[in-house]
């Protein structure tokens, strides 16, 4: 069960955080769990510590795809942490683990993967760039229904969400992170937002989404739109 989401690296941030390229959040519970690590160790830590990120009790880190914006600072989060578990598309699984050695230990991810009680990975679904050709994303019970987080979304967030919906059975309460919209047209992120409207209660886009891209989910999502940047937490 997930208690609360705190971003800790994004491109923008509340006062008192940094804002740099990258992602990365803190989903705090039962089973702590670190989402991407953004791009810059200095920025990160600082973060985590204006957050009182407890980053020594993480026990999974959970890497939506093999960008340096999203793997950045992996190493200082495993000097820091207990030999972790590291949840990755299997097909970046090796790089990941000449990178970590045995200060962690590598879970390779292919199909819909259940990471601990209803905590789950979408299973990977392909990018349609070279590299990372795949990427997944985090599924998570909350006390108010399921969240779905993401990386970059390069797959597509709409076919991301579907493949969520997939394995909750249930509307989703809340999907969070990059929906890789900052080239898209406002016409299609239109319609982009009014399919999720359906699948989602709220909505927080941010990362690689695109300012021009987070207005039009706000114009559509109104009271059901959620800003986000580094520093923001979400209790359910």
């Amino acid at each position: 069960m997930i208690n609360s989401i705190t971003v800790i690296y994004d491109n923008l941030a509340e006062e008192g955080f940094i804002g740099d390229w990258g992602f990365s959040a803190f989903l705090d519970g039962e089973n702590p769990i670190l989402f991407d690590t953004g791009a810059k160790p200095d920025i990160f830590i600082k973060n985590c510590k204006n957050a009182e990120i407890p980053l020594e009790e993480t026990e999974s880190i959970f890497i939506s795809h093999n960008h340096w914006d999203h793997t950045g600072c992996i190493e200082k989060v495993i000097s820091i942490s207990k030999t972790p578990d590291i949840f990755i598309p299997e097909s970046d699984a090796e790089e990941m683990e000449e990178k970590v050695k045995d200060k962690a230990v590598v879970v390779p991810i292919l199909t819909p993967t259940v990471i601990a009680p209803e905590i789950f990975s979408t299973g990977i679904l392909e990018t349609g760039i070279d590299n990372p050709s795949f990427e997944h994303a985090f599924i998570g019970k909350t006390p108010k229904g399921y969240i779905l987080i993401t990386g970059c979304s390069h797959p597509g967030i709409v076919k991301i969400t579907q493949r969520a919906l997939e394995i909750t059975e249930e509307k989703l309460f809340l999907i969070l992170g990059g929906f890789h919209l900052y080239k898209t047209e406002n016409e299609n992120v239109k319609k982009i937002a009014e399919e999720l409207k359906r699948m989602t209660e709220y909505i927080a886009p941010c990362h690689c989404t695109g300012e021009k891209a987070v207005k039009v989910f706000k114009e559509t999502f109104k009271d059901r739109f959620i800003y986000c940047k580094a520093g923001t937490e979400i209790t359910f």
